[in-house]
C-alpha cells in the first residue's frame, strides 16, 4: 500500500530550490559601490519572494521571506514580524476586509445592484440601462471583493440580457460583461481601504518616512476618473463597437424588482455609508474641530475596530459571528502579501536600497520630462499586471516608481503612485491577469475568447491615456 505525504509535484521543488537560491544567493554578492551587503541581501529576499508570488503561492513565500529577511537584518526576529503584522496598513486591511465579510453575509450589495437597473427609466433607452448597470457594479465593487462583485454582477447582467432576447454567444452581452468588468476594477479602487491601494499607501507610507496621502483627496479624483470611464464605455459600445441595441428600444416592459430590505439590512447599509464617511472626515474637515480631532485620535483602524466591536456586541439576529467573519471576505493571501512587502520595502529605506536606486537613476532622469515618466510608469505597470496578479504587481512597481518619482524631481510621487493604484489593476487582457479575468474567460457560453481580448484593447489604451494625462494631473492638484 502506497501513499503519499504531500501534494507537490516535481516541478513544485524546482520552483522552490529557485526561489531560495535567489534569498540567499544575493548576500553572497560583492554589492556595488554606494550599496551595502544588507542592502544587497534585502533585494535578494524582494526579488526571492517576487519569484515566489508568480510561480508558487502567495501566502508560504511571504513567511518564509519574513524569516529570511529576520536573519537577514540586524534586529531580533520578533521585531521583523511585529513591524509585519502590526504594521497599520495590514490592520487597516485586516479590518476592512473583515467589514467586507459583514456586508457581503447581509446580502445588501445585491439587493443595491438590482434596484439601481430596475428604474422605469431605463425602460426603452438602452444607453441609460447601461448607465445604470455601471452605477450597479460600482457598488457592488465597492461593497464587496472583486472577486464576489464580479460572482454577483454576472449573473446579474446575464439574467438582464436574457429578458431583452439576447442569448449566448451575441456580441452585446459579451462587450457588455468586458465593459462592467473595466468599470468594476476602477471604482474597487476607489476605496483607498482595499488591498491593492493598502499596498501601495502602505509602500509610501514606509518609503516616505510616515508620510500619508490625503485619502480625501484620492477617492474625489478616482471618483472622477470612474465617471469618466463610464461614458467611455457608453461612447465606446456606441459609437467604436456600435453593440446591437436593438431589442432594448424595442422592449417596453420594465424589470419587476419587489424585494425588501430588511431591518437588519437597512441597519448594516447605513451604518457602512456612515462607517465611509467617518474614514473619509479626517481629510475634509479643519484640523481644529473637536470631531477632527476626535477621528484622527481614533485613526482608521481604530474606527473601524470600533464598528467591529459595536456589531459583534449587538449580536443581530441575522448577523454572523467572528468566526464567520474571519472566513467569508477576509482575503488573507493578500494580507500576507502586504505584511511580506511592507516590511521588506522598510528593510529598502533603512538598508540604505532606496537612496541607492535614487542616486543611479538621477542622472540618467536628469532633464527627463516628467510627464514622459509617468507615461511610462503607466505602461509599463499595466503590461505586466496582464501577465501576473495585480497586488504582486503593485507590490514590485510602487518602489520603484516612488524611487524613479523622487529620483526626477519634477514628478510628485503621491501622484504617481495613484495611478500606479489604478494601472496595476486593470488587468483584463489575459485570463492570468486577476481571478476575475478568469472568470470572465472561463464563462466560454458567454464569451469568445479572442473577441474579448480585442475588445480589450480599447479599455486597456483608454485607461493608459486617461491616468497619464489626466488622472496624474489631477492628482498633483489634489495632493
Amino acid at each position: 500500500m502506497s501513499f503519499a505525504l504531500t501534494k507537490n509535484e516535481p516541478k513544485f521543488y524546482v520552483n522552490l530550490a529557485i526561489m531560495i537560491l535567489i534569498m540567499v544567493g544575493f548576500r553572497f554578492i560583492t554589492p556595488p559601490a554606494g550599496m551595502t551587503a544588507d542592502g544587497l541581501a534585502v533585494v535578494g529576499v524582494f526579488f526571492g519572494v517576487l519569484y515566489g508570488w508568480l510561480f508558487i503561492d502567495m501566502i508560504w513565500p511571504s513567511f518564509m521571506g519574513l524569516v529570511v529577511l529576520g536573519m537577514t537584518l540586524p534586529q531580533p526576529m520578533d521585531a521583523v514580524l511585529g513591524g509585519a503584522f502590526g504594521n497599520n496598513t495590514y490592520l487597516l486591511l485586516l479590518f476592512f476586509c473583515m467589514v467586507a465579510s459583514i456586508i457581503n453575509a447581509a446580502g445588501i450589495a445585491e439587493y443595491v445592484a438590482r434596484r439601481i437597473i430596475c428604474v422605469p427609466v431605463v425602460v426603452g433607452r438602452p444607453w441609460v440601462l447601461v448607465f445604470m448597470l455601471c452605477i450597479a457594479m460600482c457598488a457592488l465593487a465597492t461593497m464587496l471583493t472583486m472577486t464576489a462583485a464580479v460572482l454577483v454582477a454576472f449573473p446579474l447582467i446575464k439574467e438582464v440580457c436574457r429578458q431583452y432576447g439576447y442569448k449566448p454567444g451575441d456580441s452585446f452581452p459579451m462587450i457588455l460583461l468586458l465593459a462592467m468588468l473595466y468599470v468594476a476594477d476602477i471604482a474597487y479602487m476607489m476605496l483607498p481601504f482595499k488591498s491593492l491601494p493598502a499596498i501601495v499607501f502602505g509602500i509610501y507610507g514606509q518609503m516616505s518616512g510616515g508620510q500619508e496621502i490625503n485619502l480625501a483627496a484620492y477617492v474625489g479624483v478616482t471618483g472622477l476618473l470612474l465617471l469618466i470611464s463610464i461614458f467611455f464605455v457608453i461612447f465606446i459600445c456606441k459609437y467604436v463597437l456600435k453593440a446591437d441595441v436593438t431589442p432594448i428600444l424595442e422592449n417596453r416592459e420594465c424589470m419587476h424588482f419587489d424585494e425588501q430590505l430588511s431591518p437588519y439590512q437597512k441597519t448594516i447599509l447605513w451604518s457602512f455609508l456612515g462607517l465611509i464617511v467617518l474614514l473619509l472626515l479626517p481629510n475634509i474637515l479643519p484640523g481644529s474641530w473637536a470631531l477632527s480631532k476626535f477621528l484622527k485620535a481614533m485613526g482608521n483602524n481604530g474606527i473601524l475596530l470600533a464598528y467591529i466591536g459595536i456589531y459583534l456586541m449587538l449580536n443581530f439576529k441575522e448577523g454572523i459571528g467572528l468566526k464567520e467573519i474571519m472566513h467569508k471576505s477576509v482575503a488573507w493571501p493578500a494580507l500576507f502579501l502586504v505584511a511580506a512587502v511592507l516590511r521588506i520595502t522598510g528593510a529598502f529605506e533603512a538598508t540604505g536600497v532606496t537612496k541607492f536606486i535614487a542616486d543611479t537613476c538621477e542622472p540618467m532622469l536628469a532633464g527627463f520630462s516628467g510627464n514622459l515618466l509617468v507615461f511610462i510608469v503607466v505602461c509599463t505597470t499595466t503590461l505586466c499586471t496582464q501577465l501576473t496578479n495585480n497586488n504582486a504587481c503593485a507590490a514590485t512597481f510602487a518602489p520603484i516608481a516612488y524611487t524613479l518619482a523622487v529620483a526626477n524631481g519634477n514628478v510628485d510621487p503621491q501622484a504617481l503612485l495613484s495611478c500606479v493604484i489604478l494601472s496595476c489593476t486593470l488587468g483584463i487582457a489575459t485570463p492570468a491577469a486577476a481571478t476575475t479575468s478568469a472568470i470572465l474567460y472561463g464563462d466560454t457560453e458567454w464569451v469568445h475568447q479572442r473577441t474579448v481580448i480585442k475588445y480589450a484593447s480599447f479599455f486597456w489604451i483608454f485607461n493608459i491615456l486617461l491616468l497619464s494625462f489626466v488622472g496624474y494631473p489631477l492628482m498633483t492638484v489634489a495632493f
